[in-house]
């Protein structure tokens, strides 16, 4: 059994850790939403409308401030709009990488031949190539045509 003064003298010590907890979770409280603009788009593939294409902004990170990725498909006319994974319409402003998935890309058993992609490998992959584009509060549509 602890006697009652070891028990006592490490309640500073808990007190301490607390307030520490404290502090460090209510220093991100002040922190403001990153700013969202408009984006909007076409998807072309030789100049057709791409339907399914999955479209993401990624922003450029800045230290301590990445911001949210913003997502959205095409539809038939090839037309997207992005927004945050939690709703907010809109994609970070400022530099923003652009990364595109074919939701309709088929998945053959292994041994089996693939259609060849619809879209590019360069713009499927993350990498220092990777199209880039600047968000601004008043954005044309970003129109996207892929030759193959």
């Amino acid at each position: 059994m602890t006697s009652p003064r070891k028990r006592y003298a490490t309640l500073p010590l808990i007190c301490a850790s607390w307030s520490i907890v404290a502090l460090l979770a209510g220093c991100g409280m002040g922190m403001k939403d990153p700013e969202l603009a408009h984006a909007e788009g076409v998807v072309k593939i030789n100049g057709t409308p791409a339907a399914n294409i999955l479209v993401q902004f990624l922003p450029v990170v800045k230290e301590g401030d990445p911001g949210p990725t913003s997502s959205g498909t095409t539809n038939e006319k090839g037309e997207f709009h992005v927004e945050t994974s939690d709703g907010k319409l809109g994609a970070v402003v400022g530099p923003c990488k652009v990364l595109f998935i074919d939701l309709m890309e088929e998945r053959v058993p292994q041994g089996q031949t693939a259609k060849p992609p619809r879209l590019p490998a360069s713009a499927t992959m993350l990498s220092a190539g990777t199209q880039q584009v600047e968000v601004k509060y008043e954005n044309s549509p970003f129109d996207f045509d892929f030759k193959k």
